[in-house]
């Protein structure tokens, strides 16, 4: 079987000659789809857990600062933004009337 360069490279960067990156790629498959099988088992022993209140106050109140700057910055990019739409515009305008 033919390799690639980039088997050949990585098989050199493992100091292994016969390396086939599909094989490499199937193992990782494998080893995320136990991790996934075994979080959701462990999220279904642990469905009981309950968080303080205080715990939350301290995630809504961050989400609430985390949107309120979100919005902050939306509503500058849109000023600067806008800022610069104006400029070419005018831009444009003065230069169809030859000033």
């Amino acid at each position: 079987m033919k390799q690639t360069q980039l088997a050949v490279a990585i098989g050199h960067a493992h100091s292994s000659e016969d390396t086939r990156v599909g094989k490499a790629r199937g193992a990782k498959l494998g080893a995320m789809f136990t991790v996934a099988a075994a979080g959701m088992t462990a999220g279904a022993a642990n469905a009981a857990i309950t968080v303080p209140p205080e715990i939350l106050e301290v995630f809504v109140d961050l989400a609430t600062a985390f949107g309120t700057l979100m919005a902050a910055g939306a509503v500058l990019f849109g000023v600067i933004r806008g800022g610069v739409a104006l400029f070419k515009l005018a831009g444009r305008l003065f230069s169809a009337a030859g000033a």
